[in-house]
């Protein structure tokens, strides 16, 4: 398998949880369909117009061919800034919440069929992107640096180490999974942040959700894998001396 690598980030992200709607609560990574749809504004598939129709074919297939991974590089820091909205109820203005990631950046990792791959690595490598890429919201642009392929093959994750975000299919997917991490060995000092996300995936060519556990380690945390359990909606590859894990 040929695997597309490369860093993205940029002075604020804004990838909003959507379980809260009385203020902007944001993420401190993307959503596997927010980075299908910054790959997709890359190479000029639009998310959905229509009101009946919320994610266009042309998003739906990339999405079911495509697996991410994602490496966040950066510290997790949040601002909040407030403005005033006025109310449609009454005549009056009420301040509104608003948290943004400060200096966020990743390294997303991608597989994908080949026609895909080939415009990813064409628009990336010239930076001519059909759509701007932003992090979240318009106000949020993107900057892209350091396209990568590597060769990657499946591979058993445990006694591996990893830098990247863990998929947790328990819960809400699958109530039997198990896995277990530890700091590897120099990395003591590691630290890790877990989210609970919307998590979108295609079964019987239909698009499905359910909210699953994100691990995310941070900056240049390592850990191991001690423990993993049969998986369903993500695998682990290697490439170069890295293991990821790709959902």
């Amino acid at each position: 398998m040929k695997l597309l690598s490369f860093e993205i980030n940029g002075a604020f992200g804004a990838f909003r949880d959507p379980s809260v709607t009385s203020n902007q609560t944001v993420y401190f990574i993307p959503s596997k369909s927010a980075v299908i749809g910054i790959l997709g504004a890359m190479i000029g598939i639009p998310r959905g117009h229509s009101l009946d129709q919320l994610y266009s074919q042309q998003y739906l297939d990339l999405f079911s061919k495509t697996k991410i991974g994602i490496q966040m590089k950066s510290e997790p820091r949040k601002v909040t800034i407030f403005t005033n909205h006025r109310s449609l109820k009454e005549p009056k203005t009420k301040p509104f919440k608003t948290e943004l990631t400060d200096s966020p950046s990743y390294r997303f990792h991608v597989l994908t069929d080949e026609r895909y791959f080939s415009k990813l690595e064409s628009v990336i490598s010239s930076h001519r992107f059909v759509f701007t890429p932003y992090l979240g919201h318009a106000y949020c642009p993107a900057t892209i640096s350091n396209l990568e392929i590597y060769d990657a093959v499946e591979t058993d994750p445990r006694n591996k180490e990893t830098s990247c975000v863990i998929l947790d299919e328990s819960e809400t997917f699958n109530e039997s999974f198990s896995f277990r991490i530890t700091p590897a060995e120099g990395s003591e000092s590691a630290r890790i942040i877990i989210e609970r996300h919307m998590h979108h995936y295609t079964q019987d060519n239909e698009l499905k959700r359910t909210i699953l556990k994100h691990w995310i380690p941070v900056t240049s945390s390592r850990y191991v894998i001690i423990r993993d359990d049969k998986r369903g909606l993500s695998v682990f590859v290697k490439a170069q001396d890295q293991v990821i894990c790709m959902y």
